[in-house]
């Protein structure tokens, strides 16, 4: 069936068109003409704990279908975190209102989406949940890279679509492993990423779902991406062929966070953090740390801030006034919003949105404190251990 699947999205690719001819991403040099006529772009930032991502290869039959299933590795293992009615999140600003069955792992509502989208068979969904709700849903076109979103939101919101740009979430294409190609250590991406991004760094840094990073280049000659062997390396493995697809996330100035997905369609998650001891002989070193030490109002239902002390001012400070961080422990990992005033007098950086469920799902206690560590050349990637309190 996976063979089938490959084989018809390649005879989709040769009888589609090879841009689409939807409005193009904004590039960031184009950013600040427009920026006059429409909203403040935002991204789709997520905080609480992080799951899988999987993705939908849409067939002919669903395209006609109001129904998808969620995989059943994600509907076991978080589906009990998803309600009954909830919202797909699109980067333009698309909310659309679906229905989910926990017991057959079912979501209805789907038709109204390929509708105004007009999407086909052939295209993907990308699936990631906002680690509350809410699902962010991207979509994956013929070409492998991420559509050009149409200009407009769901019937029932009444608000201005957003515009997406490169400079706010960047750019996602796929890559299949194959024989032929098992993706060791270079790769190349789909035509329609490079006519998006005409104007690739040559040093990049490629970051993996585990949190760590490596550095990479790219050829601008031979148009093709190195640097993939260090992970292999690192973790054990010679190369991808283990794996169906890799999913890359390209943003400006040089960042390219990678996934890698099974043959269902899901994500695989790999363990440890940014500061794991892999198999290669440089291994990340400690850059920057801060703690917390557990308070009995840390541990309320609605906790509205919990303050990392001044006196880890040198790791704040590299944040934005609300920023989001990355908390790596084991198997799980977390995104954890945090904000702060930078007015000397009145300095103050609190995590906000994401700490309940960090909370929950390490089983804090009052008196516990979580010890955060970066490696170097990180300011927003942690390890997080937890030194209990002594009875």
């Amino acid at each position: 069936m996976l063979e089938f699947q490959k084989n018809l999205y390649s005879f989709l690719l040769l009888i589609s068109p090879r841009l689409s001819k939807k409005p193009h991403f904004t590039s960031s040099s184009s950013l600040s003409e427009t920026t006059s006529l429409c909203l403040v772009i935002v991204s789709m930032n997520s905080s609480g704990l992080i799951f899988e991502k999987f993705l939908k290869f849409l067939t002919i039959k669903d395209i006609d279908s109001d129904e998808i299933q969620v995989p059943k590795k994600i509907l076991g293992r978080y589906g009990d975190r998803l309600p009954e009615r909830f919202f797909f999140n699109f980067r333009n600003g698309y909310e659309l209102p679906v229905k989910f069955t926990k017991d057959t792992g079912i979501i209805k509502g789907m038709q109204t989406l390929y509708q105004d989208f007009d999407l086909t068979a052939g295209e993907m969904l990308l699936f990631e949940y906002n680690g509350m709700t809410d699902l962010n849903v991207y979509v994956i076109g013929k070409d492998k890279r991420e559509i050009d979103y149409p200009h407009l939101v769901h019937s029932t919101q009444k608000r201005v679509p957003r515009v997406v740009s490169m400079k706010n979430g960047g750019i996602r294409f796929i890559n299949f492993v194959t024989d032929q190609d098992p993706l060791a250590d270079e790769f190349e991406p789909p035509l329609s990423f490079e006519i998006s991004c005409p104007l690739v760094p040559a040093y990049q840094s490629f970051v993996f779902s585990n949190g760590k990073e490596f550095e990479a280049r790219y050829d601008a000659q031979r148009r093709r991406f190195r640097g993939l062997s260090a992970f292999c390396r690192d973790v054990g493995i010679d190369d991808f062929s283990g794996f169906n697809l890799l999913l890359f996330q390209y943003e400006l100035y040089g960042n390219v966070t990678i996934s890698a997905f099974d043959d269902a369609f899901v994500e695989v998650m790999f363990v440890g953090g940014p500061l794991s001891v892999g198999s290669i002989s440089t291994n990340p070193s400690i850059h920057g740390s801060f703690s917390i030490t557990v308070q009995p109002f840390h541990m309320s239902k609605y906790c509205y801030g919990v303050d990392i002390s001044n006196e880890f001012y040198h790791q704040s400070v590299k944040w934005k006034k609300k920023d989001y961080i990355k908390v790596y422990s084991a198997e799980k990992a977390w995104n954890l919003q945090v904000r702060h005033r930078k007015n000397p007098r009145l300095y103050r950086t609190t995590i906000h949105d994401g700490w309940i469920e960090f909370r929950d799902d390490l089983g804090l206690e009052v008196g516990d404190v979580c010890v955060f560590e970066s490696a170097t050349g990180s300011y927003d990637r942690f390890s997080v251990r937890v030194v209990k309190k002594e009875n």
